[in-house]
């Protein structure tokens, strides 16, 4: 059988003058990808646009920048009607490299968050509205299919995981960090997990500190594909995005989108803004740690859940770090 070689239809827009309507133009992209360079590298060919975050030209260092940085991303982005498909993802060897400000490729030490006058404005401006604006940006804003590239370690993989597509790089694995630095989960990544993986999955795993490797993400159900690498990752984002674009016109492509994620958006309207000021809350009252202590403590136990796997092995969350055993079947 012949299949039909559909074109795409970037560029094809119909578009009468904004002089002629009275109405306002959206941002250019020239506009936004400069404003945001500092923390986004993008580029836009046939209407796919392809951004990824980076700290210094390298991995994400996630801090203010960022958090802000994002949501401002998915207002000017998803206001611009040139955009058809958007591609987010890492750059470098990691998804997210660690938190905090990087100046100089150094981040400084993390600080506890305390209710005091100085800070308390903080957890607000740079933490809660940002956040909460974040997801509902990506979910509620942005209004084209999207493609999540997750590539290497990360511990904000809503980012990638509210895409409707998600991509992921063999390296790729996370854990959910929230309750082990003595946190609330209630910033979206709590959706994210329990959406796709299930209930008493997630739960296991937030207790826990559970490592989430990208076979075992493909596994629950959280990402599509794993490919051999970032760029590998990246390749075959645009391949799925060219599928899309030659699939669907324009609106249809727009409407079924916004079909695709009614289940997140009545979620995140039902659940989110509540669940983070709990969070925000939590983190007040109880000096949580914005600490790197225990990122960097992951990464050893995520070697060696990658070494067991291969050897047909698990690896249980245990006080004193996992050990190899023989899995029961």
């Amino acid at each position: 059988m012949i299949r039909p070689n559909y074109e795409s239809d970037a560029g094809k827009r119909k578009f009468t003058p904004h002089e002629e309507l009275g109405t306002i133009p959206h941002m250019p992209f020239e506009e936004y990808s400069e404003k945001l360079k500092h923390c986004m590298t993008m580029k836009r060919e046939n209407g796919i646009l392809e951004v990824r975050l980076h700290t210094d030209g390298d991995s994400m260092q996630w801090g203010a920048p960022a958090h802000q940085g994002l949501h401002y991303f998915f207002d000017w982005a998803g206001r611009d009607p040139d955009n058809e498909v958007i591609i987010l993802g890492g750059t470098g060897k990691d998804f997210i490299k660690s938190m905090g400000l990087s100046k100089a490729g150094k981040g400084p030490e993390a600080k506890e968050f305390d209710s005091s006058e100085s800070t308390a404005w903080k957890m607000y401006e740079y933490q809660y509205y940002d956040g909460t604006n974040d997801i509902e940006g990506q979910v509620f804003d942005v209004e084209v299919p999207t493609i999540g590239v997750w590539n290497g370690a990360a511990f904000h993989t809503d980012l990638v995981l509210f895409s409707d597509i998600t991509l992921c790089t063999e390296d790729a694995w996370t854990t959910e960090m929230h309750f082990r630095v003595n946190m609330v989960p209630g910033d979206g990544i709590q959706l994210a997990w329990r959406e796709l993986m299930g209930r008493k999955r997630y739960a296991y795993a937030e207790l826990t500190g559970e490592i989430i490797t990208a076979r075992k993400a493909l596994e629950l159900g959280m990402v599509n594909e794993i490919c051999k690498d970032t760029e590998a990752a990246y390749e075959r984002a645009h391949e799925i995005a060219e599928l899309i674009m030659r699939t669907g016109t324009r609106v249809t492509r727009r409407i079924t989108t916004q079909q695709l994620r009614k289940p997140w958006k009545e979620d995140i309207a039902n659940e989110l803004r509540n669940a983070f000021s709990t969070e925000m809350f939590v983190t007040a009252t109880e000096h949580s740690p914005h600490d790197n202590c225990y990122w960097d403590w992951a990464h050893e136990e995520a070697e060696l859940v990658r070494k067991a796997e291969k050897l047909g092995k698990v690896v249980r969350p245990r006080v004193n770090g996992g050990q190899m055993e023989d899995e029961i079947k």
